[in-house]
C-alpha cells in the first residue's frame, strides 16, 4: 500500500478529534466532509457515495477517513 501522502496528514489535523472523508484529488488534499458521530458518518458517507462519488470518476483520487483518535485510512469504493 502506498504511504501516507504528507499533505492528508497535514489536513487532517485541523480536523481532530471528529470522523472525515479526506481525498486526495488530483494531488491536492480535501476535508469533505466532516462528523461528531460514528452514525452520523456513517449516514453522511452513504449519501456522500450516491450522489458526489461518480462525479469523481474521471479524476485521479484516492480517498482517506479520520477517526477521532487520529488514525487515518485509505479507503476503496467499488465503482
Amino acid at each position: 500500500m502506498p504511504e501516507l501522502p504528507a499533505g492528508i496528514e497535514r489536513i487532517a489535523k485541523t480536523v481532530a478529534g471528529q470522523y472525515a472523508l479526506l481525498l486526495l484529488l488530483d494531488g491536492y488534499p480535501y476535508i469533505e466532509m466532516t462528523a461528531r458521530k460514528h452514525a452520523d458518518y456513517l449516514s453522511d458517507l452513504g449519501m456522500w457515495k450516491r450522489k458526489t462519488h461518480p462525479s469523481l470518476a474521471r479524476s485521479q483520487v484516492r480517498f482517506f477517513t479520520l477517526a477521532p483518535s487520529g488514525e487515518i485510512k485509505e479507503l476503496t469504493f467499488n465503482r
